[in-house]
């Protein structure tokens, strides 16, 4: 059954009343995905967001009017099935970072239940068939502590968090553009032929930047000196963690290394000595601290010993006081950064540890 003009009229009134909350909620996740999963793992990408426009939302539910398969028969099942008011993307240099940062997403985010968001890998890949459509589509909700504040007219609102790489979402948009909302009769066989052409062109892209990022990462593990920056920082902490994931975490990690002033190799080593570049040494000391996070119900704050937490782990050993400093009472606007609480647990830990085996 089409959707009536009724339904379409009053859905669109509605729209364009909420739309301010949805321009907020796409702002709101964005600046989320460029701190907690681009920043904080060290992944090359961009992060965009849009909000759809009145026009476009109406122009959509017009094209869905004419097919068989959309049914709305309110207003409020136009709202419940349509995901996409609000959106951001993450364009990530290399393919290979599309599944990471998909992992931290589904960590950040909460589906509309609290549970788990809905994941869908639309990987429609067949050069064979001129097909080169590849994303991961994410249905995300602000978990409840987020929800607070100037935030809090946003539960139950939803974004679509779309990842792939900045080469195939060259692709991916003119496509959308030029196939999926044909104008008259649909792509002559010149334009398809065309975006045939580009589909190559844009894997052949994928696997040059792949390599011209590899060739970065071993240039910069010659590097002396400072740090240039957090990609410096883990292309040469890498061959002492060689079985790490040093991007995960990597933000946290040489945030709190520049506040320490630990801006080289060599300024680690003379602060903290050798066992802090040493995972053998580390790996035990995470797991005696997230033993303790669990017994006090602070599991979420657990280090991961594959990441770059086996650094950290160095950092509050050594200078927990001062990082509990650095931090102090959350420092700036909103709740103080995951580091605080993790130093504070730490002194806690620290403190309960037997004379001769205590660590700060």
């Amino acid at each position: 059954m089409p959707i009536s003009e009724t339904v379409i009229s009053e859905a669109v009134a509605r729209y364009d009343r909420e739309r301010d909350r949805y321009i907020k909620l796409a702002s709101r996740v964005a600046d989320l995905c460029r701190g907690a999963v681009v920043e904080d793992n060290a992944v090359r990408a961009q992060v965009t967001s849009r909000t759809k426009t009145v026009k476009s939302f109406e122009g959509k539910l017009r094209r869905f009017s004419r097919r068989a398969d959309k049914n709305f028969a309110t207003v409020d099942d136009v709202f419940a099935q349509i995901g996409d008011f609000a959106g951001v993307r993450i364009a990530t240099y290399r393919p290979e970072d599309e599944a990471r940062v998909a992992e931290a997403v589904e960590m950040l985010f909460c589906g509309s239940d609290g549970g788990a968001i809905d994941i869908d890998l639309k990987d429609k890949l067949k050069p064979a068939a001129g097909q080169f459509y590849r994303a991961t589509h994410c249905q995300v909700h602000l978990p409840e502590n987020d929800l607070v504040g100037n935030y809090e007219n946003l539960r139950g609102a939803s974004c679509e968090i779309q990842i792939c790489s900045m080469m195939a979402h060259v692709w991916n948009e003119i496509e959308h553009d030029i196939g999926y909302k044909p104008e008259g009769e649909g792509p002559s066989d010149a334009e398809r032929g065309l975006l045939e052409a580009l589909g190559h062109l844009t894997r052949a892209g994928d696997a040059a930047i792949t390599r011209l990022l590899a060739a970065n990462i071993a240039r910069m593990a010659m590097q002396t000196g400072d740090f240039a920056d957090v990609h410096d920082f883990v292309a040469r902490m890498r061959p002492y963690f060689p079985d790490a994931d040093l991007s995960v975490n990597a933000g946290l990690a040489f945030d709190e290394a520049l506040a320490l002033d630990l801006v080289s190799i060599d300024k680690i080593r003379a602060r903290l000595g050798d066992d802090a570049l040493s995972p053998a040494i580390a790996a035990p000391k995470i797991q005696a601290f997230n033993a303790y996070l669990d017994e006090q119900g602070l599991s979420d704050l657990a280090l991961n010993p594959a990441s770059a937490d086996l650094f950290t782990i160095a950092m509050l050993e050594a200078d927990v006081d001062a990082i509990v400093a650095n931090h102090a009472g959350g420092r700036g606007k909103g709740r103080p950064p995951r580091i605080f609480y993790l130093a504070r647990a730490y002194k806690e830990f620290a403190g309960k540890q037997p004379a001769t085996d205590q660590v700060v």
